[in-house]
């Protein structure tokens, strides 16, 4: 009986009320930094929206960072545990790793994987579970993308790293764009070309940093031969890789046509 009663008192005395209105101070504290280190970061994207992906990928270190320092004061500094409690923690924990299989604990430790070791960050172009869009947000459990048509999309941690992700820039703010088009065997090659990488070069969104490649191909469609003009060039920002794809279709197809090259049709890739 007086075991018991002991036990009973040590509980008590580790949830008091003074310590879990400590805690709970202390966890909001931490959300307002984090408040108001995302505010900052967010009036940094758009008084320098150049190094937007580098602000932007700093936030989840910063919220990993600041949330672990809140765990361990609390566990540490507040609560003081009796090394009894302690034991009783650890195999707490030993059970929650062995639920890991469990989807919600699968995603976390997924996510815990992509901030070590990420395959995409915030601000990428990356193909996750059949979405093409921007990463807007690394969570510990699920990935937010926006895509061109101003979509949302929520993917789960777990399933981004059993899948193949194709990023289109790996960290950088630009990224490469190809765009084909497809011409009758009787055009001057030699012009075609040239005149595909002039309008590329003229366009406003193009990266010139980079190098404007223009490749020549061939291939067989409806009973007849036609040769290709792929162009590759690189956009200046990701978030105009659409605009970008656009203006070379309006000024490469209005130089064919004004060099009376009156069958060009195209065709675009990512």
């Amino acid at each position: 009986m007086d075991d018991s009663r002991k036990a009973l008192q040590a509980l008590l005395d580790v949830i008091s009320f003074d310590r879990i209105l400590s805690i709970l101070l202390l966890c909001l504290t931490a959300w307002v930094f984090l408040f108001l280190v995302q505010f900052c970061l967010n009036q940094l994207n758009h008084k320098l929206p150049k190094y937007r992906l580098i602000w932007n990928r700093t936030y989840p270190f910063v919220r990993l960072f600041v949330w672990l320092c809140v765990i361990i004061y609390s566990i540490v500094g507040i609560i003081d545990p009796h090394e009894n409690l302690i034991l009783a923690v650890v195999g707490s924990i030993s059970i929650v790793v062995g639920l890991a299989t469990q989807e919600p604990a699968k995603n976390m430790i997924a996510g815990f994987i992509i901030m070590l070791n990420p395959p995409y960050r915030v601000g990428d172009m990356v193909t996750l579970a059949g979405h093409y869009g921007e990463v807007t947000k690394l969570e510990w459990s699920v990935t937010w993308l926006r895509t061109f048509d101003d979509n949302t999309v929520m993917v789960p941690n777990a399933e981004a790293l059993k899948t193949a992700v194709s990023n289109a820039n790996s960290g950088a703010l630009d990224e490469m764009v190809v765009v084909k088009f497809t011409l009758p065997m009787r055009v001057d090659h030699n012009k075609a070309i040239a005149l595909a990488r002039e309008a590329t070069q003229c366009s406003p969104y193009t990266f010139l940093n980079k190098p404007i490649i223009v490749n020549l191909g061939n291939e067989y469609e409806l009973g007849e031969f036609l040769q290709t003009i792929t162009v590759k060039a690189y956009v200046m920002d990701v978030r105009l890789e659409k605009k970008f794809i656009s203006d070379i279709n309006i000024r490469v197809l209005s130089a064919f046509k004004n060099a009376h090259f009156y069958d060009a049709q195209q065709t675009i890739q990512h």
